[in-house]
């Protein structure tokens, strides 16, 4: 298992709940929560893939669909990210106590915020950043990622490094930096 910070989600959100009607946790504990890389299209999120994959919150676990947001900052354990059913797949089982030190951080990136980012090249991430899902429309990106303490992502605006180091929000944070890498 490993220990992953959840910095931001991505844009895309869905739930997919328990198989039989008469089941009464059948949109609780029979429920799971998917998050992944989207785009807004007119007023609607669509995934726009050009990497499938996803984030699981099942429904017993330490997650409030109600209030995402909660989990911002929270450090999760996860088995390893795994690759099925067409995409990379990353199950957030519950939460780490609060003193763990987290082993990835969960990062969106996207081209509003970021710049783009030229996914052709074999040089637009650190060997350490493991892309879960990215969602591209025309110039418009959405990138959601799993990196470690000083990883780097490239963009066309320059070159974002995850910085860890308290007094920061969520004491970490992916800042645009003046060093070539």
């Amino acid at each position: 298992m490993i220990a992953v910070k959840i910095l931001e989600f991505g844009s895309n959100w869905w739930a997919r709940f328990g198989r039989d009607d008469d089941d009464r946790h059948w949109f609780t504990r029979h429920a799971a929560y998917y998050n992944s890389a989207g785009i807004l299209c007119a007023n609607r999120v669509r995934r726009h893939w050009v990497l499938p994959g996803l984030i699981r919150f099942n429904g017993v676990g330490e997650f409030n669909p109600h209030f995402p947001g909660r989990s911002i900052g929270e450090t999760f354990w996860c088995p390893n990210p795994g690759f099925a059913n067409g995409g990379n797949r990353v199950l957030f089982v519950r939460k780490a106590p609060k003193n763990k030190v987290p082993d990835h951080y969960l990062v969106t990136a996207s081209s509003d915020r970021h710049g783009v980012l030229d996914f052709e090249k074999s040089d637009w991430r650190s060997e350490s950043v493991w892309p879960i899902s990215i969602s591209q429309l025309r110039d418009r990106q959405e990138a959601l990622m799993l990196m470690e303490a000083k990883s780097w992502i490239r963009s066309a605006i320059g070159i974002w490094q995850l910085v860890v180091r308290p007094g920061l929000p969520q004491r970490a944070s992916l800042q645009l930096t003046e060093d070539i890498i």
